[in-house]
C-alpha cells in the first residue's frame, strides 16, 4: 500500500532536484558571463589608465627633470653592456 506512494514521492523529489540543479546552473552561468564582461571592461579601463600614466611620464618631462637634477647620459666608452 505504501510502496506506490513512496515511489511517487521519490520520482517527484528526483524531478524537483533535477529542475533545481538546472536552474541553479543557468543562474551561475549568467553570473559568470556578467563577471567576465566586467573583467573585460576593467581590463580595458586599466589599459587606458596605463596609457595615461605613460603619456604623463613622457620623455620630455623626463628630460626636464634630468636637467633640473643635473643628470647626464654616460659616454659610451664608460658603458659596459652585460648580456
Amino acid at each position: 500500500m505504501y510502496k506506490p506512494v513512496i515511489f511517487i514521492i521519490i520520482i517527484a523529489l528526483s524531478i524537483f532536484v533535477y529542475i533545481w540543479q538546472k536552474t541553479t546552473a543557468m543562474r551561475y552561468e549568467y553570473q559568470v558571463n556578467d563577471l567576465h564582461t566586467r573583467y573585460d571592461m576593467l581590463n580595458a579601463e586599466n589599459d587606458s589608465l596605463r596609457f595615461k600614466i605613460n603619456s604623463i611620464l613622457n620623455l620630455e618631462k623626463m628630460d626636464r627633470v634630468a636637467k633640473e637634477k643635473k643628470l647626464f647620459k654616460a659616454d659610451e666608452k664608460f658603458t659596459v653592456n652585460i648580456d
